[in-house]
């Protein structure tokens, strides 16, 4: 029996998943949800999923891409409207595209962006909890700006990255890295906040939340923009910031 492959775009609220990737005893993850889904619709469980890349407990994507293997086919907008028949509320295919068997969708990758809200109030409001954390701390704004731009070219990110899973190298290239502030008011239900922006050549495990805790440290006034520096030319043996928690984290777009 011939296969089908096909490329789909997808977003989703990650406060109740862990994270993209199915795990061997725990669950919910996304991917298991896609597989479900797709093993209903085919009536098979010989369904196979690759997406460009993990995600973290709590993080969300608006661009996650995944190539699917299928057993016949089905016309793609068919396809997508009968996934997300059946998918949770917070799980949505965007669109579908075929795809080849030769895709890859993490390998083939140009490179991917990321984005991390935040807010800086005194105190968060009633409803941004799974979305826009809050910093209560006064923050140099313009110190931060100036993290960011020192965080672009190709840096050795040993220790903005949480072990657990092996990698050959720890060396990435940052691309565009910026720092900017959205007035939104959104009937005060979510309110003014910063965006964080990134786009690199690949991402370590938690990279992009420790940046982040780290240009909240230079915010602070706990880490000087030399120490940054330094860090980046020289890593030493300690982090510089915490991990900025996760439900402010949006994979946002990959590039191929």
């Amino acid at each position: 029996m011939l296969s089908k492959y096909y490329k789909l775009n997808l977003e989703f609220k990650g406060s109740r998943f862990l994270g993209w990737q199915k795990q061997k005893d725990y669950s919910p993850t996304v991917q298991d949800e896609l597989e479900k889904a797709l093993s209903i619709i085919f009536k098979s469980e010989d369904i196979h999923s690759i997406g460009s890349g993990r995600t973290d407990t709590g993080v969300h994507s608006l661009g996650h891409i995944v190539k699917i293997k299928v057993p016949f086919e089905i016309e793609k907008e068919s396809l997508k409207r009968a996934i997300n028949s059946i998918l949770t509320s917070d799980i949505r295919i965007i669109h579908i595209d075929d795809s080849k068997e030769d895709f890859r969708p993490t390998n083939d990758a140009k490179s991917r962006e990321y984005m991390y809200l935040f807010s800086n109030l005194s105190a968060p409001n009633a409803f941004q909890k799974d979305f826009i954390p809050n910093v209560s701390y006064e923050l140099d704004i313009d110190q931060m700006k100036s993290a960011c731009v020192l965080f672009e070219g190709e840096h050795d990110f040993k220790n903005f990255y949480c072990t657990g899973s092996q990698v050959n190298s720890t060396v990435r290239e940052i691309f565009k890295c910026s720092l900017e502030f959205h007035q939104l008011d959104f009937h005060s239900i979510l309110p003014a906040h910063y965006v964080f922006r990134i786009e690199g050549s690949g991402f370590l495990k938690q990279m992009v939340r420790l940046i982040v805790g780290t240009i909240w440290q230079v915010g602070r006034g706990k880490v000087s923009l030399e120490d940054l520096e330094v860090e980046l030319l020289s890593p030493g043996n300690q982090k510089l910031g915490m991990t900025a928690p996760a439900c402010g984290l949006y994979k946002t777009s990959v590039v191929y």
